[in-house]
């Protein structure tokens, strides 16, 4: 056999390189893909932990309706009604006599106003039976339903901002008062049947004076700002 003709050193080399540059390609071709993949995830999980910084720290906004401590007035001893002295609307204060029934005077115990006249002279009532409903406008209150995920970022004094559709012009202030420390579902009076399905902690708002602005029985919506 006749030997194998010698190649010059460069040929070689240079047969050499270009194996090794098509390597280089191959596992560039390879290489670049996975970065791409890389910086994409890198983007979205930014993306989502971005986003759940800002929602960490928005307001959220709940419903309730506003309430106040209810006094029903009555006779001890029931009978004819002699006389009522006041109308619905009327301003009493404590201590004020409001009706007479059989010559027992029936008082008000606080100082507010009648929201309800039930019942009329001359009629019958029976012993404790409602006469009138007297609340005191200035000492309301709003309780709404707030989920588990943002119950914790409430604190008991933070003042919340209230809205109701009666003033929509207007911002009423709220300081929370009572924070439930037991999960309940959410009552049924106030939410839709799908929102009633999860557990929920109530939250209680003492309401600012409003010039009798604000009434028993209104929607109120009550923002929350974290951190305040």
């Amino acid at each position: 056999m006749s030997p194998k003709p010698h190649l010059p050193a460069f040929i070689i080399n240079s047969r050499i390189g270009n194996k090794l540059g098509l390597s280089d390609v191959r596992q560039s071709k390879v290489f670049v893909p996975l970065i791409l993949l890389a910086l994409i995830a890198l983007i979205i999980a930014g993306t989502f932990a971005l986003r759940s910084l800002l929602q960490g720290n928005a307001a959220f906004t709940y419903s309730g309706t506003i309430e106040a401590t209810e006094y029903h007035l009555g006779s001890e001893k029931g009978g004819r009604i002699d006389i009522i002295e006041v109308q619905e609307g009327d301003s009493v204060s404590s201590g004020q006599i409001v009706a007479v029934v059989r010559g027992e005077r029936v008082r008000s115990p606080i100082d507010g106003v009648v929201l309800e006249r039930i019942a009329e002279p001359g009629e019958i009532v029976m012993p404790g039976g409602t006469l009138l409903t007297v609340a005191n406008l200035d000492q309301l209150t709003l309780t709404v339903y707030v989920p588990e995920d943002r119950y914790g970022k409430i604190m008991l004094g933070q003042i919340c901002n209230v809205r109701v559709d009666s003033f929509p012009g207007e911002t009423f202030l709220g300081k929370v008062s009572y924070i439930a420390n037991r999960a309940e579902f959410t009552p049924r009076n106030v939410q839709t049947v799908d929102s009633r399905k999860s557990t929920v902690f109530a939250i209680r708002l003492d309401l600012d004076p409003s010039n009798r602005k604000l009434k028993p029985g209104m929607p109120a919506d009550v923002t929350f700002q974290p951190n305040h």
